[in-house]
């Protein structure tokens, strides 16, 4: 099996299982948001991935990372369309993460940022 081969079967399964993810979801975020918000953990996060995910979104003009936090593994996604849902946010986002992250180690995480915040205080003080 090819490498774009495998990419792209990588792709669709993480975007099929942050879809089932989300329909799971009990609670909305209480935070307000000015767009369509994401919150993902990325085990071992390094400040040259965050660096590289944040240009990725950014060269694509569809979303931008409103936190990080490397010591914690956290980034919260935000679309820079304020229409835009969820899942479409997750469809122009994750390309260019998966560029600079390998799917196995991202995991979507139902977060406010608030709590966020709350978690990569306790990330930076252990």
């Amino acid at each position: 099996m090819n490498s774009l081969h495998f990419r792209t079967w990588s792709l669709v399964g993480l975007l099929v299982f942050l879809a089932a993810e989300r329909l799971s979801a009990q609670t909305p975020d209480a935070t307000p948001s000015t767009g369509t918000r994401i919150a993902l953990r990325i085990t071992d996060l390094t400040n040259e991935e965050r660096d590289a995910v944040n240009r990725q979104l950014t060269d694509g003009g569809n979303a931008h990372i409103a936190f990080a936090c490397v010591p914690a593994g956290l980034i919260i996604i935000e679309a820079t369309d304020a229409t835009r849902n969820t899942d479409s946010l997750r469809l122009r986002a994750m390309p260019g993460l998966l560029r600079s992250v390998a799917s196995a180690r991202i995991s979507e995480d139902h977060l406010t940022l608030q709590r966020a915040e709350e978690l990569c205080a306790e990330a930076r003080n252990q």
